[in-house]
């Protein structure tokens, strides 16, 4: 076929210069001075809201004009004419997407895949490894690894994940998903160049990654880089910088896109097979949030897991009927730092390995705004045999989003560019690995693959980037610090009193769940530093509902011929009003969610050619 815009640049491997748009210039720019889901602003219609409006999610749906960022995106009539044609169109290229064209194209078909970012990979890209909890690849098999036995017995799986979300999820969705993973991940192992190596059993990483040649910052790019070029070679016509803006339904059949290059040229595309939506969640769009998942529009203080999950897809979706699924669920880290109160930049995305947030990740004195310290749940201290409970994000998230403010208060002392080696947050940590609660040093310039100005190897200076824009506070008197956190001075200062006491005693006996004796370091010599923080979007699990297949659903269970969508556009999988850590809400962390189950949409396709 002929190729779309060439001239412009929209098609293959067009880097716009090699950044990645949320590199530190396109992040200012595409971040600020706009009323977008990407603001951390309130807009002017949210804050106008009349108290009488019908705020039911029908009523919000259909006459809320005051969150025109959720509305549904009607379809396209059929075009006269169709400027390109392809088999199957796939819309997103993160991990999911690339498996879906790569292996449709393998098999035969004509593929046309676009992405809106300037490169492949979307979150994907900046996971740090695959894991897949349950077990079922070969690389997997080889450890005899298996939960919660193994070989697997997917029905005491699927017990035990019932039992974790609520006993809301669709068994059969679930079941297919996790017997399908196994061949998924091997298909993905097979792949030219991946070099996938297992860990400890549930993780699967490139050989670069295992064998410590490269950090876990962007610890899936050389994954990405090899599968972006089995899809080259299988005659992918991958358009970077491309935007789906409308699907073409043709009836109740959707034969088609509608989509713009970063020159703002429409054209239409047609999918004779279907179309696949893998193009993410919904965690910056706060008009979605609001609307879709409440708790996290509450609670989260930052959003993501990347400034470009804005939802349309998923608005796409209902704009041609589908039903909703996973009400209410979603995923959090901890850690985040609130820039929208009392200082800060007010941007409601900020990259999550950033010197200052790796700062406060770890577990200082945490104290709510009554100066009642915070628990800091951690495998270290509370180690179970359940990968549900693995990094700790969920207890402590649902900790810390618990108290009054939805904010606690994170405390330490200049001493803590060498009090936070001593700290211990994670059992992998313990065995020496590299965790997201680790500060990115100088000494490991070599294994940082190019980040486009993302983050760099000088932790420290970005925490003292932090202090200036107000993010973090930093203050010579208790009093100050106070003031600056919007704290009552006396509060914070016996909060303060009382821990170093403690620390002293060398015995957490105050809290149920007791910091281990490495955490008690005192706050005692300034300048101070403090951060209000909370949980951060790791994923969103409220989307389109699908079948078991990842055919798109309507409300009265039909499907909606030629449409799929895979994790997390599709919603569901961790059932209903549920939200947990890095793997709680899905079988699979977010990373190989995505990958298995564009796997599994490509399979449907071919199998209902």
């Amino acid at each position: 076929m002929e190729p779309i815009n060439e001239d412009h640049g929209v098609t293959r491997r067009t880097f716009l210069g090699g950044a990645i748009i949320v590199g530190a210039t396109a992040a200012a720019g595409a971040l600020s001075g706009c009323a977008s889901p990407n603001s951390g602003a309130s807009t002017s219609n949210e804050a106008t809201a009349s108290a009488s409006e019908d705020d039911t999610l029908l009523g919000s749906l259909i006459s809320d004009t005051r969150r025109p960022d959720a509305a549904p995106i009607p379809p396209e009539a059929v075009p006269s004419a169709w400027d390109a044609e392809a088999d199957v169109v796939v819309v997103g290229m993160g991990g999911g997407g690339l498996a879906a064209a790569t292996y449709l194209a393998q098999q035969g078909l004509n593929v046309i895949a676009l992405e809106k970012q300037a490169t492949v990979g979307g979150a994907t890209l900046h996971a740090c490894n695959l894991v897949n909890i349950f077990g079922g690849a070969r690389v997997q098999n080889e450890k005899n690894y298996g939960w919660p036995s193994y070989p697997l017995d997917i029905d005491a799986f699927l017990r035990e994940y019932a039992k974790q979300h609520q006993y809301s999820v669709d068994d059969n969705l679930v079941r297919n998903l996790v017997l399908t993973a196994g061949e998924a991940l091997d298909w993905l192992c097979d792949q030219e160049g991946t070099n996938i190596v297992c860990g400890m059993g549930l993780d699967m990483s490139n050989i670069d990654i295992a064998e410590g040649r490269q950090n876990h910052v962007m610890g899936m790019k050389n994954i990405i880089d090899a599968v972006e070029q089995c899809g080259i070679k299988a005659g992918v016509d991958f358009k970077l910088s491309t935007e789906c803006i409308a699907l073409v339904q043709d009836g109740d059949t959707i034969v088609g896109i509608k989509a713009k290059d970063n020159s703002n040229n429409e054209f239409y595309i047609k999918g004779t097979r279907g179309v696949i939506l893998c193009a993410g969640g919904i965690g910056m769009n706060k008009d979605l949030l609001r609307l879709y998942l409440p708790s996290a529009y509450e609670g989260a203080v930052q959003g993501g897991p990347m400034p470009y999950h804005t939802g349309e897809a998923f608005r796409m979706g209902l704009g041609v009927g589908a039903d909703i699924s996973g009400y209410d669920s979603w995923s959090c880290h901890e850690g985040a730092i609130d820039e929208s109160i009392s200082g800060g930049d007010g941007q409601y995305w900020h990259y999550f390995w950033h010197g200052e947030r790796q700062l406060f990740h770890n577990p200082w004195l945490i104290i709510d705004k009554l100066g009642s310290r915070v628990p800091y749940y951690s495998t270290a201290i509370n180690y179970e045999p359940n990968p549900y409970n693995n990094l700790g994000d969920l207890p402590n998230c649902a900790a810390w989003m618990s108290r009054v403010g939805h904010r606690v208060y994170s405390i330490c002392d200049s001493n803590f560019p060498e009090s936070i080696w001593k700290l211990r947050p994670s059992i992998v940590q313990e065995l020496g690995g590299d965790t997201c609660r680790k500060p990115i040093t100088e000494d490991e310039a070599d294994m940082l693959v190019d980040t486009s100005g993302l983050v760099s190897t000088d932790w420290l200076g970005e925490v003292d980037e932090a202090v200036e824009r107000g993010a973090v506070k930093k203050a010579d008197t208790l009093e100050e610090l106070a003031d600056m956190l919007l704290l009552d001075r006396e509060v914070l200062k016996t909060a303060v009193e009382n821990w170093n006491a403690l620390c002293a005693k060398g015995v957490d006996d105050e809290l149920a769940t007791p910091y281990d004796p490495t955490w008690l370091i005192p706050v005692q010599d300034p300048p101070y530093y403090a951060a209000i923080i909370g949980g951060s979007i790791g994923k969103t699990m409220v989307g389109l509902r699908v079948y078991p297949d990842l055919n798109v659903m309507k409300p009265d269970g039909s499907p909606i011929p030629g449409l799929y969508a895979n994790f997390t556009t599709a919603g569901g999988l961790a059932g209903e009003c549920d939200y947990g850590g890095f793997w709680n809400s899905s079988p699979f962390a977010g990373n190989a969610m995505s990958w298995i189950s564009g796997y599994v949409a490509a399979k449907t396709v071919l199998e209902k050619i």
